[in-house]
């Protein structure tokens, strides 16, 4: 994820607007107004210093974009209709452009206020809908038709008004009151009713109240052509419980003699698990604004306002925090307490407290507004608020609204139906509810790359090769201004890598011409540190040789990541540049656990590949630190080059996790490998595990973080960014081959991971990014933009997703914490006294090294039961460096 300007024309969140595309809220052509007819002029539009050739036509005013950044603006709108929401309609047809469209309004343009449409450049007309909010006395548009060259005609501009049809007020929750108790149970969670109110439940968990019904539940109906709240209080309700189901059924007759009947049932299912199945059936047609399915309030009559941590996965993650709060957006985006359903990335959401998690699950496809307030701003309950609501986000709600702008029907003798889960349970985070949406739920299917693996090797050779990526044995990090070419060493191991799978004999020859050029432009011995991908290994090193010096380069930058640490091992957060923003001044604390493993991650890698004792006790002691710190929290901070430290992200996640795992390889301590997980577990709420829109493209892929840029834009929320998730998976794949329990689980996710990012990756037909990884996915649309960035960051675990040699491969061998280092796969380890065996396969036909560090002088090495090529041994940090070709069985004596 990068800092983005709309200066750079792509960009972005929707800030102190919604988007509606091919909406159906409110009036339309009916009540439009004709802000601009460029049929019949100009109008005072002009364009900026990328537009050419700007003139009125008889279809409208006709333009060219010549570079990056085009738009054309216009004088102040004297016609705009007033009031709350101003939907402006752009009729427009454009070829040998892209796909981003931005309008911004008001009297001055900024970030803040803009909205984003995807064009289609076909050359077709067609018409593209904004929703603004009320535009002052004053305000002009500008559009942004592109975000680089095409051609373009805008013929008008219309605006209309959209009124809500209501906006419900809702009187403040009350406790429920138990005369009586019905009771189902499910391991530690038990749901208790009153036997007199449609919503008259707690939830237990463990003996502690956790949460509340709504007992003064309202449904909101048209009757007499005006807007009227039933209140369910007054409902005929029988409660009745046989055998292991507790049946409620509420009737009433509506003031128009529509006789309405709601049940629901009630039974346990899975360990810590509670299914309602609801319907709402009425003998009468009838149109409804407002139907709560689940209105839940956490901590009413209990705990409160007070909670550890909450999740609602995709859109907040929290500790003892508001959600929605302004620390990692401005206050124009704050408010998400309703989103749009695509932007959850598990249609879930939950809440711990006193040792506890209470929380509830349901189905995507039954589309409820997800409505989610920590403290409960609503109701003003003192308690918290998890709602499920009709009508949906779209034609008829906005987002982060309560008001609704249209009906939806319930047929004469049709009921709709809704299914739920509560979950409960024990725990000390929120992890356990993501364990258990996991348990219930399991994972998607892995996606698939049409075409399979030898696609997917054509796909990257495309942007190792072919993109704007690479000239001439140099590569750019990402294809976008302030990245230049550079010397990589990165890049010429992953082309041999695809040069050893591909069935294609020219493309192989082509990838390894490419990769010996590219030896020839690095320095010899600064094979490490060049790498144009996210997720670097030391594999270049035990290709290419130099590790003595590489280490050297490793153990300096070891060493002044050590300064930045305090003696309580925290990396304090100060901004080192007054002109940039301050991203630690919404944060509760000056520092964070993913900005501290930013740091900590490449001591630990200098140590786990050097072999140095000293800096091994010394990053140690750090991790130890981290744990004290920082156990049981939010991942959050990593980014910090963009977003606020306080911000959630899964780059944090990532970070900590290989800081752990890299701790257990060095010590065999359970604690670390324990600790490597829970941090696994903190990026699963980040990861579409539940599919969110049609298209190939959704499960798998990763939101960033839960913030906006620089607080403002782009709104990463409900917008994919991979390569972080990429890192993440990283991790993953370091964890799984260490975790006996739950590394299948780890290393299916971290597959999946890949295989989106393969599909994201932008197509062989697209000249200049062929093969790069977009630095950002539209999901709803389905279209890769943004930077494109280097191949080896999907790569550099594409060989696990699809079952071929891995890229590179570490192994703890014994109790005495010998590490094996191989660019290749390490399998069957076996120990006997003082030997160690195990086979190494690898992909390369070129001899390699293998480091093992933490080994004396005196041992000694067999490679298929001979000598090897060459041994050497590192006297400085006590390893030994193995030069092999091959596949075969090394053993490592007297150890």
């Amino acid at each position: 994820m990068y800092n983005l300007g709309r200066s750079n024309g792509l960009i972005f969140g929707i800030l102190l607007i919604a988007m509606v595309w091919g909406s159906t809220l409110g009036a339309h052509a009916d009540n439009s107004v004709m802000l601009f007819d460029f049929r019949e002029g100009t109008h005072g539009w002009t364009g900026n210093h990328h537009i050419t050739g700007l003139e009125a036509t008889n279809e409208g005013i006709a333009f060219e974009s010549t570079g990056n950044d085009p738009w054309i603006e216009g004088p102040p709108v004297i016609n705009m209709p007033r009031g709350d929401r101003v939907r402006i309609t752009i009729r427009m047809k454009s070829s040998d452009g892209d796909s981003s469209g931005e309008i911004f309004y008001g009297p001055s343009f900024s970030a803040e206020r803009q909205g984003r449409f995807f064009i289609q450049s076909d050359g077709d007309w067609h018409e593209y809908s904004i929703l603004l909010p009320e535009q002052v006395p004053g305000s002009r548009l500008r559009i942004d038709p592109a975000a680089d060259t095409g051609k373009f005609v805008v013929a008008w501009i219309k605006a209309d008004l959209v009124q809500p049809l209501i906006s419900p007020e809702f009187s403040p929750a009350k406790p429920v009151v138990f005369d009586k108790e019905i009771d189902i149970v499910s391991g530690d969670l038990r749901y208790q009713h009153n036997g007199a109110d449609w919503d008259g439940y707690a939830l237990w968990v463990a003996d502690e109240q956790m949460a509340m019904g709504h007992t003064d539940a309202e449904i909101g109906v048209m009757l007499d052509g005006g807007p009227q709240m039933i209140t369910l209080k007054d409902a005929d309700i029988q409660v009745e419980k046989t055998a292991d189901v507790l049946n409620i059924e509420a009737k009433f007759t509506d003031d128009d003699g529509g006789q309405w009947i709601l049940q629901r049932s009630i039974s346990a299912d899975k360990t810590g698990t509670i299914r309602v199945h609801t319907s709402v059936s009425v003998n009468q047609d009838r149109e409804v604004y407002h139907l709560p399915w689940l209105s839940l309030f956490p901590g009413l009559n209990t705990y409160g306002e007070v909670k550890n941590q909450a999740i609602l996965p995709g859109i907040d993650y929290l500790e003892n925090e508001p959600s929605s709060s302004m620390a990692s957006f401005n206050a124009a985006q704050a408010d998400r307490r309703i989103v749009e359903d695509f932007k959850l990335t598990l249609p879930m959401m939950a809440l711990q407290v006193k040792d506890r998690y209470i929380g509830v699950l349901w189905n995507r496809e039954a589309m409820p507004a997800t409505i989610f307030d920590s403290p409960d701003r609503v109701f003003n309950s003192k308690a918290h608020l998890m709602g499920l609501w009709y009508p949906a986000v779209g034609d008829l709600r906005l987002e982060n609204e309560l008001s609704v702008f249209g009906t939806f029907p319930i047929q004469q003798g049709v009921p709709l139906e809704f299914e739920l889960f509560f979950l409960g349970g024990m725990g000390n985070s929120i992890v356990p509810a993501a364990q258990h949406y996991i348990a219930l739920r399991d994972t998607p299917d892995l996606p698939e790359l049409e075409g399979g693996f030898q696609q997917a090797i054509r796909l990257l050779a495309g942007g190792w090769l072919d993109s704007a990526g690479h000239d001439d044995g140099l590569w750019r990090h990402a294809v976008w201004p302030g990245f230049g070419l550079t010397p990589a060493a990165d890049a010429p191991a992953f082309m041999m890598w695809l040069a050893h799978y591909t069935e294609d004999d020219a493309l192989a020859e082509r990838l390894y011409a490419a990769a010996e050029r590219g030896l020839e432009r690095l320095d010899p011995y600064d094979n490490y540190q060049t790498s144009v991908g996210h997720c670097s290994r030391p594999t270049p090193t035990l290709l290419f040789g130099n590790i003595a010096n590489n280490i050297q380069r490793m153990m300096s930058g070891a060493r002044m990541n050590l300064s930045a640490f305090d003696e309580n091992g925290i990396r304090r957060y100060h901004q080192p540049d007054p002109s940039k923003p301050d991203y630690g001044r919404t944060h509760f604390e000056d520092h964070a656990n993913g900005f501290n493993a930013q740091a900590l991650e490449p001591i630990l890698l200098a140590a786990t590949f050097s072999g140095d004792e000293t800096l091994i006790r010394e990053a140690l002691r750090l991790l130890d630190l981290q744990t004290h710190h920082y156990a049981d929290t939010v991942p959050r901070g990593a980014q910090t080059w963009e977003m606020p430290l306080h911000t959630p992200d899964i780059v944090g996640s990532g970070r900590l996790i290989r800081t752990y795992v890299m701790g257990y390889l060095l010590t065999g301590n359970e604690d670390y490998l324990e600790q490597a997980r829970y941090w696994a577990w903190t990026g699963i709420p980040l990861i579409y595990l539940d599919h969110p829109v049609e298209g190939p493209v959704g499960t798998y892929a990763t939101i960033a973080v839960l913030g906006a840029t620089n607080w403002v834009a782009p709104n990463w929320i409900g917008l994919p960014v991979q390569w972080c998730g990429l890192v993440y998976r990283s991790a993953l794949h370091d964890l799984a081959r260490i975790d006996p329990v739950e590394g299948a689980f780890w290393d299916h996710i971290a597959k999946g991971i890949t295989l989106s990012g393969l599909q994201q990756s932008f197509s062989l037909d697209d000249e200049e990014r062929q093969g790069l990884l977009p630095d950002f996915f539209y999901l709803r649309e389905q279209i890769s933009d943004g930077p494109a960035i280097s191949p080896g960051t999907v790569q550099a675990h594409m060989a696990e997703a699809y079952g071929k040699i891995a890229y590179y491969s570490v192994e703890r061998i014994n109790d005495d914490n010998v590490l094996v280092h191989v660019p290749g796969d390490i399998q069957n380890i076996t120990l006997t006294e003082g030997k160690a065996a195990m086979d190494i396969q690898i992909w390369t036909e070129e001899p390699y090294w293998v480091r093992i560090t933490r080994v004396n002088q005196d041992v000694d090495v067999q490679w298929n039961g001979n000598d090897p090529v060459e041994v050497v041994y590192d006297a400085t940090y006590n390893a030994l460096n193995v030069r092999l070709q091959g596949n075969g069985n090394l053993t490592i004596n007297q150890l």
